[in-house]
């Protein structure tokens, strides 16, 4: 079977995806039969090697493409490849930005068992799915707020997702009130930049990024729950032993794409790191409301605390194991 998955709506997309591994892994008790294959780099050698394969310890196999559309030297050859596949393989190409003009994409279309795209939700849509995620998350939300959060944030689901999950944690019963007070007017991918800085270690991209963030009227607490918030997620995939993205999702009130991240990084950093980075921005958030120093000043110390204990996590996860 070949799936052609393709749209600029990622997010329906990854909940797709998330949704057929959730399935495999469901059906055959395990993921081993599962192959993620970068197509941006990967030869036309290496992937006709992985669609031609057979099941090994598994009666089936699940092969995710990503992105070989934009990959010159293959994606004019892979039609040739598709008559080829298993029938034991579902394979799975998904384009997150496509140019419908080329063969590749026209052919795709033609002999793909289903093709879909995926495209923003419409304003009715997007007020079913609020609604719905809403009720996901064993939470309410008045009318009138639900008009709030999408004249702030848009049509962006992942951030709308993000956004419901902490208004859902919050308070259950999500009001106007709530939405103004909690959810940021103006978002900036500084924020994320700055957040994957710090959790990398990286202490001066980490600081230039948050006196980018002031300078542009960012709030210090919103900042610095940004920054708690990404600690909480990879504390909870580090806590969560065995699991997959959806199920990490579904149990830590997170979406499946921040789950998967969480779940690749979770391995760079120890318990105890983490627990104390958490604790820091925890004692950082205590001292900025009750007056105990000037709140830029806490927060850059709190940065640099934080890239510390990770940098130096990284640093120790990245030696290699001496020789005997």
């Amino acid at each position: 079977m070949i799936l052609f998955f393709y749209g600029s709506n990622s997010y329906e997309a990854r909940q797709q995806l998330a949704k057929l591994v959730a399935q495999y892994e469901s059906k055959t008790g395990s993921n081993l039969g599962i192959e993620r294959i970068d197509g941006r780099t990967v030869t036309m050698a290496q992937l006709r090697a992985s669609l031609q394969a057979v099941p090994f310890l598994a009666a089936s196999r699940l092969a995710i493409i990503e992105g070989v559309g934009g990959n010159k030297s293959v994606a004019p050859k892979v039609p040739e490849l598709l008559d080829d596949i298993p029938s034991t393989t579902v394979a799975v190409f998904y384009e997150p930005s496509l140019d419908k003009r080329t063969s590749y994409t026209k052919v795709m279309q033609a002999q793909a068992t289903k093709s879909v795209e995926f495209k923003p939700l419409a304003t009715a849509q997007l007020h079913r799915w609020v609604s719905q995620r809403v009720e996901q998350l064993g939470a309410t939300i008045s009318r009138p707020a639900l008009g709030k959060l999408l004249e702030i944030v848009g049509d962006d689901q992942w951030r709308l997702d993000n956004e419901l999950t902490k208004l859902s944690q919050y308070n259950p019963a999500i009001t106007v009130e709530s939405v103004e007070s909690m959810v940021e007017s103006s978002p900036d991918d500084n924020v994320f930049a700055l957040i994957e800085a710090v959790t990398a270690g990286r202490l001066s991209q980490a600081l230039e990024g948050y006196h980018t963030l002031r300078a542009d009227g960012h709030n210090q607490l919103y900042i610095l729950s940004m920054i708690t918030w990404q600690l909480r997620n990879l504390l909870l995939a580090k806590s969560a032993g065995r699991v997959t993205a959806p199920q990490l999702a579904k149990q830590a009130g997170m979406s499946p794409y921040v789950a998967e991240k969480m779940l690749a990084r979770r391995h760079l950093f120890s318990d105890q790191q983490l627990k104390q980075a958490f604790l820091l921005t925890v004692e950082t958030e205590y001292r900025i409301k009750t007056g105990d120093g000037l709140p830029d000043a806490l927060i850059e110390r709190l940065i640099t605390d934080v890239a510390a204990l990770m940098k130096q996590v990284s640093q120790s996860a990245a030696k290699p194991a001496r020789s005997r």
